[in-house]
């Protein structure tokens, strides 16, 4: 009998569900499939002892009452510029995603795929063929919109994930907080039982907002003062700072940003310096706000504008994140540009689209003129409980239209006619993106930043592990 089998008898055996007063869920997962059982505490023990589970079991203490069925969710969401059609208020997104003794088997992720490695080895799905991940890091954009989308998210893959987002009014204040910190807090508690840095992102993504606020000296040191709140909120693991200026910006704006960036640096190396600070910073832009040869070096990692060459509201439509052709907007000369800057390419992480844009077209000819905004599209379905108004995926497009295969970048698409005229969708899959990591590979940069998490409903996953190799577990949890 395989240790994972003698496991589960002896606990069927000692512990029949709904039987003891005060026990502990354990979730682990057996060739994908997801496992949850009642132990009681002296039954870890037991195991522990036994050698059998030599990991720490994160889990939930709960009460013969409380109930273990649990919604189950899907996978994630927009882009920058995206519209969320009717979000959540505070107070929803508290009871969607807060869980609060429901769906208690949340945090014992990381025990779920730990014992799965500790107990099955290199007969692991998850570490067959797969080597440990080196150097590179893959991280992960988790969009506050996905509500509670992180139960049904293989959070392991990640090395580091980004609340996203939480915006400040134009006077530095923290205004939008879309539920942080206290509304995810299951989602805190999985990351941390993976020993994953869940760290906020402050983003500003309104071009007038950004100017009223980097053009007042007051505002800007308000919002230094927000972004140190947001690091403490985070215990200290971080933050990730996003301000999305596609303009020419004047020299009071750069030097507010500027004043903004190295005061934050400053401030985080003497209160909290082990906090990791990183920065998202658009592509193919020379003369925006933020000066790329001037982030601090306290910004250890500079996270690079990888999709929307093509945006939503574009006139033309065409690849998301062309790797190559289309006049030269494409991740070559990104690579090339930020080369020139003389920047460290470890501490370049491009980001990656996991979701595409749909757009009303002249023609069925690739790159043809829009006629209209696009519509965001996920690579793959997504439960509608999460992720209502956004039910189009591209799988479900490719197998009603079929999909092209575009030579230049290649990057799929695909085109059909309704009652209206030509649409055209384009988006990521398997193939460009493998080439695409193995381009970033042998440019040296330091990884990648999914946008975001679970728009794939896990179908890339494989990739990730593929490309990048196993997170390594961390074997010393027992003693936590």
């Amino acid at each position: 009998m395989s240790p994972l089998a003698w496991l589960v008898a002896l606990v069927r055996q000692l512990v029949p569900p709904n039987s003891v007063n005060s026990a502990y869920i354990v979730s682990f997962r057996f060739y994908q499939q997801p496992f949850r059982l009642w132990l009681d505490s002296s039954i870890i023990v037991l195991l522990v002892m036994s050698g059998c589970v030599s990991v720490d079991v994160t889990s939930e203490r709960v009460r013969s009452d409380e109930s273990l069925s649990t919604e189950e969710t899907a996978r994630p969401a927009p882009v920058v510029d995206a519209p969320v059609a009717n979000p959540p208020d505070s107070t929803e997104i508290r009871n969607l995603v807060n869980l609060d003794g429901q769906n208690v088997n949340s945090t014992a992720q990381g025990a779920a795929l730990a014992l799965e490695r500790s107990l099955l080895g290199d007969e692991s799905p998850l570490n067959r063929g797969v080597t440990t991940r080196p150097e590179k890091k893959v991280y992960g954009y988790y969009a506050w919109w996905t509500r509670g989308l992180w139960l049904d998210i293989d959070l392991s893959l990640y090395d580091k994930l980004f609340f996203f987002t939480i915006t400040p009014d134009t006077d530095g204040i923290l205004k939008e907080r879309n539920g942080w910190p206290f509304a995810w807090e299951g989602l805190a508690r999985s990351a941390d039982s993976l020993h994953i840095p869940l760290v906020p992102t402050l983003a500003m993504l309104d071009p007038d907002s950004i100017r009223t606020l980097f053009g007042d000296s007051a505002s800007v040191e308000q919002l230094i003062a927000s972004a140190m709140l947001l690091i403490e909120e985070s215990n200290g693991a971080g933050l990730h700072i996003d301000i999305e200026f596609f303009e020419a910006a004047d020299d009071t704006l750069k030097a507010g940003f500027q004043h903004f960036s190295d005061s934050l640096a400053q401030a985080a190396d003497a209160l909290y310096p082990q906090a990791e600070l990183s920065i998202f910073v658009p592509a193919l832009q020379k003369e925006g706000l933020i000066d790329v040869s001037r982030i601090p070096d306290r910004f250890t990692e500079i996270m690079v504008q990888g999709y929307d060459i093509h945006w939503q509201t574009g006139p033309r439509a065409g690849p998301v994140a062309p790797l190559r052709g289309w006049d030269g907007s494409n991740w070559q000369t990104i690579d090339s540009t930020f080369r020139a800057l003389d920047i460290d390419p470890g501490r370049l992480v491009m980001t990656v689209p996991y979701y595409g844009y749909e757009w009303p077209v002249e023609s069925g000819q690739a790159g043809a003129q829009t006629r209209g905004d696009g519509r965001i599209i996920t690579y793959a379905q997504v439960d509608s409980l999460n992720l209502p108004d956004l039910q189009i995926s591209a799988l479900e497009r490719i197998a009603r239209h079929g999909m092209k295969r575009d030579e230049e970048s290649g990057s799929p698409w695909y085109a059909w006619r309704d009652s209206t005229g030509w649409l055209q969708g384009w988006y990521e899959d398997e193939e460009s993106l493998r080439n695409k990591y193995e381009f970033l590979d042998e440019r040296r940069f330091g990884g990648i930043a999914v946008f975001p998490i679970g728009y794939d409903a896990g179908l890339l996953d494989t990739l990730l592990l593929e490309a990048f190799g196993a997170r390594p577990m961390n074997p010393g949890l027992m003693d936590r």
